[in-house]
């Protein structure tokens, strides 16, 4: 099967084009900027590379011509800042790009890579589903508006008849994380000194190379017009900086900081983003997300993508060896 991807030098991208090429299938990906370190990945000969820009149409156009599918994994994916305008070029328009082009070429099968975080999370016993309501209470978030939004062009896009399946991951870690993204998390635990955490709340955790599974899986499984949560095993944040403490087998002192504690600190870098019109890396929305239960089940996903369950910890120990090795 020939596939356009785009997105591929995102953690999930770069896995989904690992996995595109270990299924068999040919692989065209789109890229803005190619760093200098991702031709040592395994798979990065076995890739056409092509410059794009997701956000024009004419270009996405060209791109999805003779493609047999889409996968769109291409997003601006920052916390910050929490305003819905910085974050509707790069993740409306291009999914509505990305739509016009698949329609217009009759494209099979579109897989459009989404994010938990716009169901409303459950708990640790009572995990969210694909069932779940929206999380309208967390669009503040710009990120997770613009994420619904797009989501919900592509549930569009499929009343008038194109063939679109929605994965929605969780908290992804694994390997090869070059800027890194979610493995920052991680080097926080690597670094000298004191590690400070979120003294309430958690996530659900998946191995990248599980999500890019299931996401590749979804081009020839799963419903049309489905979504699907990509996420394996939920732990507290206690128990996710312990275990990536003993993993990185340093000896570190873990502190946790009150949710209180963040939540105010969170209040004043709205202040600061209103008043100095710049976003700060902690405003009140991301507080709010860094100490709440953040739980989803991937039962689905496990069902009907074949996803697996590789456990977090391997996740996290292979993250953690591939932080440690130099890089030239």
């Amino acid at each position: 099967m020939n596939v356009l991807l785009t997105g591929a030098t995102g953690l999930l991208g770069l896995h989904v084009a690992g996995e595109l090429v270990r299924q068999g299938h040919a692989v065209k990906a789109v890229y803005r900027s190619l760093p200098q370190p991702f031709s040592a990945l395994p798979w990065f000969k076995d890739i056409d590379w092509v410059k794009g820009a997701i956000t024009s149409a004419t270009e996405m156009e060209a791109a999805v011509r003779g493609a047999d599918a889409v996968i769109h994994a291409a997003a601006r994916t920052e916390p910050s800042p929490s305003d819905l305008s910085a974050y509707v070029t790069a993740n409306i328009t291009a999914t509505q790009n990305i739509l016009s082009a698949v329609q217009k070429w009759h494209v099979g099968r579109l897989v459009y890579v989404s994010t938990a975080a716009v169901y409303g999370p459950g708990t640790l016993t009572q995990p969210a589903t694909e069932e779940s309501p929206y999380a309208f209470h967390l669009m503040r978030s710009g990120y997770i508006a613009s994420k619904y939004q797009a989501q919900q062009r592509v549930l569009q896009a499929v009343r008038q008849g194109t063939n679109a399946v929605i994965v929605n991951p969780a908290f992804m870690l694994g390997p090869y994380d070059f800027k890194p993204s979610s493995g920052a998390i991680l080097q926080h635990v690597l670094r000298r000194g004191p590690v400070f955490y979120p003294g309430a709340g958690g996530k659900s955790f998946i191995d990248v190379r599980d999500a890019a599974r299931a996401t590749v899986n979804a081009l020839t499984m799963g419903q049309t017009g489905h979504s699907y949560l990509l996420a394996n095993e939920s732990l507290t944040y206690d128990q996710f900086f312990a275990l990536a403490a003993r993993l990185s087998g340093k000896k570190k002192h873990l502190i946790p900081v009150l949710a209180p504690v963040l939540r105010a600190a969170g209040r004043l870098g709205s202040s600061g983003e209103q008043l100095l019109r710049r976003p700060f890396q902690l405003n009140h929305i991301n507080a709010v997300l860094m100490t709440q239960d953040n739980y989803y089940s991937g039962e689905k996903a496990r069902r009907e993508l074949a996803m697996p369950a590789t456990p977090v910890a391997q996740a996290i120990a292979d993250a953690l060896e591939w932080f440690k090795e130099p890089r030239s």
